[in-house]
């Protein structure tokens, strides 16, 4: 019997600690305005952007949100986490607030299953994209637009953007503020692709 005391002790103390559940969180795009139906002569020579999957830095290849600190240090918010691969949201909002910014094209995901002609294609590669436990969200991005089917290079270009988080260090506030800082960077590519 005495043996069992000590296991007994351990299960309490071990049923005692709970985790913390995790949160989840994802990037929105800026609601699109109603467009006017193409008419069918519109519709035959629109142009069709593809959209690559946007480049992210390595140290965000996780699934939880990183916030940066004093110094040099990063903060993985253990229990804070991306709603699914952050490459995949930041390309699906980039895509959306294009779709938004240029209603008179088509804005399709690359690799495409179809063979669908491309009038322009666009890469993007984030060098940040993250905010301070006390600051702004902050995105940094390299991008280039390829023309003829994709095939050469007309245009590169680099956006910087710091955005206010409502709320410092609150993971909800920074998602809020870096869907902001992908509809600035979707409005200067736009403005390149016209």
């Amino acid at each position: 019997m005495t043996r069992l005391i000590p296991l007994i002790v351990l299960a309490g103390l071990l049923a005692a600690c709970s985790t913390e559940p995790s949160r989840f969180y994802h990037l929105s795009a800026e609601p699109m305005a109603a467009a006017p139906a193409p008419t069918a002569a519109a519709a035959q020579t629109r142009r069709v952007v593809g959209v690559d999957t946007v480049d992210l830095p390595g140290y965000l290849d996780r699934p939880e949100i990183v916030m940066r600190a004093a110094g040099s240090r990063l903060v993985v918010k253990e229990f804070d986490r991306w709603g699914g691969p952050l490459d995949e949201m930041v390309t699906r909002a980039l895509e959306k607030d294009l779709e938004a910014a240029l209603p008179e094209m088509e804005v399709v995901s690359l690799p495409q299953t179809r063979d669908v002609p491309l009038t322009q294609a666009v890469e993007v590669a984030l060098d940040r994209f993250d905010a301070s436990e006390d600051g702004p969200a902050v995105l940094e991005a390299r991008w280039r637009i390829f023309d003829r089917n994709g095939e050469r290079l007309k245009r590169m270009g680099r956006t910087v953007v710091n955005e206010a988080v409502a709320t410092p260090g609150d993971p909800g506030a920074v998602a809020d503020a870096l869907s902001r800082t992908l509809t600035r960077l979707a409005a200067d590519i736009a403005a390149a692709l016209r």
